[in-house]
């Protein structure tokens, strides 16, 4: 059995180098030497081309058909990690003081983590040393970090925790000072559900007026007629963020900009009268097209149809960027003997040789390629990472803040969720669902666990605040990165001892 020594050493020096690039990232920004502007094109390098290809060229070579079955316990980990953290959310915010403009955005805080650069930097360290294979488990790591990658693309863009961040900033929600006004229990979604359906209470105009304004809520008789819902989920996003940051033209917010203009869709009952006269084209025209024209305008009444399904599915649209198609293509190729031979050599594995002049398979170079330019993703994230702390803004006085709060959730996401996440996977393990032999699976599955929330909130966010004010927000980023050094050495050092 390793050494406690071995096992503090080994927790922390992979995070070690990750906080050196995080610093290098916030001192260039400090100093004014990596601007937005460099922030927006490095956004745009890593989201658009390296990330993407260091997912396939790590893809490729690391999957089989005997480790494929490795998908399906990881995709169901993301699952459970994210509902337990959004679960934790809605507890922190019937038990704690939470601003009322943050309700919804505290419980996506807590079930959304950062499973991109941070868990990709220290995979990549720790994989490198015993207990595993460095000839494979690095490549291993990052693939089976990518299916939590896709498992966050999934939930925060398809299933809505994104759009979901706009119920904080709907008509007649406080805002600025109003918002911290502190709420009575059964003010809360859940008490105030509680209380009127349990215990029967009546409800004040306050409590109605807050239950209200969040969307899903139940609607009171009285004012059940005067509702749209329509105008519930219409949120004027602003075409520019607050934050004078690299998010202008960042992938993610001209992704959540893409989707926020549904509501800005018109209902099928609005759309115009097809029946009205069409006027005329300019110029000669004959009589067939003065006639044709009212046929030409009946068509455009089943429209109402095609906006609806375009309505429904455009988040869909999520599921199509750079690293899915990454991944979309690099599992094919892996898992078929004949193509994968043609990019790396699996010989070795009982597949076919093909190999160019040089010895190496045909399309070794695309690997290679891949390789070299997906390698700057990691530091290049991390520095990014970095550079948008230094840029954060902590409301003052502290007294202002929801500091219970923000303990909470930093020891739910950095604390709790690493211990359900331990016994979870060693609960799968000793099941059969996850090999007990492949380690790399094993540690990704419990080191992402335990990783702080991710900054694209902040980002999309910023996008639907009236006035671009995300300090609360920025607050509960700091508390978490803060604690993750401690979190992450010690869940590191758990793991590699339970291997």
């Amino acid at each position: 059995m390793p050494s406690a020594g071995f096992l503090i050493y080994s927790g922390v020096m992979p995070l070690i180098k990750t906080f050196i690039s995080i610093f290098c990232g916030y001192f260039l920004a400090k100093k004014g030497l990596f601007t937005p502007a460099a922030s927006k094109g490095a956004s745009q390098i890593t989201m658009n081309v390296s990330l993407p290809l260091l997912v396939f060229a790590n893809i490729v070579p690391a999957f089989t058909p005997q480790n494929i079955s490795a998908l399906g316990p990881l995709f169901l980990t993301a699952f459970v990690y994210m509902a337990l953290g959004f679960l934790g959310g809605a507890v922190i915010r019937e038990v704690c003081y939470v601003p009322r403009n943050f309700w919804q955005g505290i419980i996506v805080l807590t079930g959304m983590s950062n499973w991109g650069n941070l868990p990709n930097a220290v995979v990549l360290s720790v994989t490198q040393q015993a207990p595993f294979d460095p000839s494979t488990d690095p490549q291993l790591g990052v693939s089976f970090v990518s299916i939590f990658i896709v498992s966050y693309h999934l939930v925060f863009w398809v299933c809505g925790a994104a759009h979901s961040l706009s119920w904080d900033y709907l008509p007649g929600v406080p805002q600025g000072e109003e918002a911290e006004r502190r709420c009575s229990w059964d003010e809360k979604p859940l008490g105030s559900l509680f209380a009127r359906y349990i215990l029967r209470k009546p409800c004040t105009s306050a409590e109605k007026a807050a239950c209200d304004s969040i969307p899903g809520s139940p609607v009171f008789p009285e004012e059940k007629k005067s509702k749209d819902p329509e105008a519930a989920f219409s949120v004027a996003v602003p075409e520019q963020p607050y934050l004078d940051d690299p998010t202008e033209a960042d992938p993610d917010v001209q992704l959540v900009r893409r989707l926020s203009r549904l509501s800005a869709l018109p209902a099928p009952h609005a759309v115009p009268e097809l029946s009205r006269p069409v006027a005329a084209p300019d110029g000669p025209h004959d009589s067939g097209s003065v006639t044709a024209a009212p046929s030409v305008a009946s068509l455009g009444r089943p429209r109402s149809f095609p906006a609806s399904v375009v309505r429904t599915l455009r988040p869909l649209a999520a599921i199509v960027n750079p690293v899915t198609i990454a991944i979309a293509i690099a599992l094919p190729i892996a898992l078929v003997q004949d193509l994968k031979a043609l990019f790396v050599d699996i010989a070795s594995e009982g597949g076919p040789r093909w190999h160019g002049p040089d010895g190496k398979p045909p399309l070794a170079f695309i690997i290679d390629t891949a390789s070299f330019v997906g390698n700057i993703a990691v530091p290049l994230a991390l520095i990014m990472l970095g550079a948008s702390f230094a840029r954060l803004r902590v409301p003052r006085p502290l007294s202002r803040l929801p500091l219970p709060a923000m303990l909470a959730v930093a020891l739910v996401k950095m604390a709790l969720l690493p211990v359900v996440g331990v016994f979870m996977v060693q609960g799968m393990t000793a099941r059969g669902l996850i090999d007990r032999a492949s380690r790399a699976e094993r540690f990704v599955a419990m080191f992402l666990s335990g990783t702080p929330a991710a900054v694209n909130q902040m980002i999309v966010a910023s996008l639907y605040a009236p006035d671009g004010d995300v300090d609360t927000l920025s607050a509960f980023l700091l508390v978490q990165y803060i604690f993750m050094f401690f979190s992450s050495s010690a869940l590191t050092a758990v793991a590699l001892l339970l291997l």
